[in-house]
């Protein structure tokens, strides 16, 4: 998976991270479960906002 986060204000992509399995297993989350967005939201993507100092209330981001 590619985690694309994009600017709001300029929509364009500035930062993007391969997402491993074994990343995903680091944090414990599954990616068929039924409760993957949460969790990743929540502990995954959180953590990166958070490591390169990035605002949440600026951006949105894709996964695929």
């Amino acid at each position: 998976m590619i985690l694309k986060i994009y600017s709001n204000q300029f929509d364009q992509v500035f930062f993007e991270k391969e997402i491993t399995d074994k990343l995903l297993d680091e944090y414990n989350i599954q990616p068929n479960s039924d409760d993957f967005t949460e969790l990743f939201e929540t502990e995954l993507l959180s953590d990166i906002l958070e490591k390169y100092n990035i605002n949440s209330s600026e951006v949105y981001y894709e996964l695929k």
